[in-house]
């Protein structure tokens, strides 16, 4: 496989607004929907409250509101990898729910699971290697004492329910769960929503593509999950308001239904909004960078940096190992470095700066980054520029001139 390369949006970066901006320019009343949405839940979740103040059904629709309210306000702010999350829980929460309503033992054996989270917390300790002093010791002294409160009841759930009951509330596994509700097809969203949970190679087809030959990694957002999160999770949740109205006839869940049903008219513009951004964010050739750049003072002095072409960065660097750079490579160093004078694009000028191909620098550590036109461009040559282009790999040695590099490929002789 290619070395992989990242792209980068660099309106995107740092603060990821512009690309949910893009987004809402695109379908402009989901705002508006997405608050409709999130106050009806609020709403129709304490009436269920009100009637039934605890039970395995509560707890469970509890998280699935919880859930929902997260997977619209990532669909909002265009998380696709967030959205997925809740949209695989949301059919978790769905085939949970139809299990306890159906079965009061069910019901029964899913809330005696609960004693086992507290020794389970208590056993993982997490975060107690980071504290220090007294509130280490307060820390450490409250989990042992969470785990005496409930290893007793912990241990008769276990003797009453089986040894498996550790592992897992439910005797049988999910895929059976579904098809007994007739819930098969959520099933098939949830496995392929699981590559993304799970970190499975598949997960990351929504942020790696082949642009020029080489596979390309896009951080950011992957948008190309955020329809199919939509679609599955806003109906999980749907069939969760419906059978919690069922369970609870008193209860009028008639409204909450028909928000979502407006989400799921509204989901084609949704989809096409989403992929239309996605296409926007790819570029259309592989990106470039980083690369080593060396600054040669007039006075024949040395400074390695990264140059981040991508995000108009760079920073000072570690010298390369000697062995990095090729003999040609070398030569033309030297060779610059012997004409410097004649080489300075302006009298003014206080160095100049050579890009060498395939070196990897590692940045000083503690060095600030700073605009790469600070040191690829003089502000004497009258020449500085806002940012250095990204360009395309066959261009590159025109390009990076015009931002006052000098090129250097590992193995072309320089003329």
């Amino acid at each position: 496989m290619p070395e992989p390369l990242i792209a980068l949006d660099i309106d995107n970066w740092p603060t990821g607004r512009s690309i949910s901006d893009r987004l809402h320019r695109e379908i402009p009343g989901f705002g508006q929907l997405v608050d409709q949405a999130h106050f009806t839940m609020i709403v129709v979740g304490r009436r269920f409250h009100s009637v039934t103040p605890s039970g395995a059904s509560l707890e469970v629709f509890g998280q699935a509101t919880n859930d929902f309210n997260d997977l619209l306000f990532d669909l909002y702010d265009a998380r696709g990898r967030p959205a997925t999350r809740a949209a695989r829980a949301l059919i978790e929460h769905l085939i949970n729910l139809s299990d306890v309503v159906a079965d009061a033992d069910l019901a029964e054996r899913y809330l005696a699971h609960g004693v086992l989270t507290p020794l389970i917390e208590a056993e993982a300790e997490v975060g107690v290697a980071l504290l220090k002093g007294r509130e280490r010791r307060t820390e450490e002294h409250r989990l042992r004492s969470q785990a005496r409160r409930n290893r007793q009841k912990a241990a008769e759930a276990i003797a009453k329910y089986g040894p498996n009951f550790r592992r897992s509330w439910a005797e049988r596994n999910l895929y059976d769960r579904a098809r007994m509700h007739g819930y098969e097809k959520f099933y098939d969203y949830y496995r392929l929503s699981s590559q993304v949970l799970h970190g499975a190679s598949g997960g990351a087809r929504a942020s790696i593509r082949e642009i020029d030959g080489r596979h390309v990694y896009r951080s950011g957002s992957a948008l190309a999950l955020l329809p199919l999160a939509y679609a599955e999770g806003v109906r999980a949740f749907k069939l969760i308001l419906q059978t919690m109205a069922q369970a609870t006839p008193s209860v009028d869940a008639a409204e909450a239904a028909q928000v979502c049903d407006a989400l799921i008219a509204a989901w084609p513009i949704y989809r096409r909004a989403a992929l239309k951004v996605d296409r926007w964010l790819w570029p259309e050739s592989a990106p470039v960078g980083p690369y080593a750049v060396l600054a040669v003072s007039r006075s024949g002095k040395r400074r390695w940096f990264c140059h981040e072409v991508e995000l108009g960065l760079i920073v000072e660097a570690q010298p390369p190992n000697a062995d990095e750079l090729g003999d040609a490579q070398r030569k033309n160093v030297e060779l610059l470095i012997a004409n410097i004078t004649e080489d300075m694009s302006a009298r003014e000028d206080q160095w100049i700066t050579i890009l060498l191909d395939g070196v990897t620098v590692n940045p000083r550590p503690g060095a600030p980054w700073v605009n790469a036109a600070a040191v690829l461009v003089p502000d004497s040559s009258g020449r500085r520029l806002p940012r250095p282009l990204p360009v395309d790999p066959s261009e590159l040695p025109r390009a990076l001139r015009a931002c006052g590099v000098r090129w250097l490929p590992p193995e072309t002789p320089h003329p």
